[in-house]
């Protein structure tokens, strides 16, 4: 079975953390950052079974969350990316592949 990742935000919001689910605008919270992930993935799993069994999937998902969530979530990533890379040799092991994008 091919699995499919989807990417969540968590962000603290006073007593409680909330987890949004980017590509389906899915949301849930929990007490600790650990139940909100857990009560996200059941929450995208209802979603999803009833997106599926609705038949209506296409226009349903993905149905991204807001742009300035997305906007969170990488400034996230490009914040832990630095941190990881701050004494990393790069010279000695990255690759880049390229791809040349032409809009004609």
């Amino acid at each position: 079975m091919h699995k499919v990742t989807l990417h969540s935000i968590i962000e603290k919001e006073k007593d409680l953390y909330s987890a949004l689910c980017l590509e389906l605008d899915v949301a849930s919270q929990g007490r600790t950052i650990e139940a909100a992930k857990k009560n996200l993935k059941e929450a995208v799993a209802v979603y999803l079974e009833d997106v599926i069994h609705s038949g209506e999937v296409k226009d349903f998902v993905p149905r991204p969350a807001p742009r300035a969530e997305w906007i969170k979530f990488f400034k996230a990533e490009a914040k832990t990316l630095g941190k990881r890379l701050k004494n990393f040799p790069l010279h000695k092991h990255f690759k880049l592949e390229d791809i040349v994008y032409s809009a004609s």
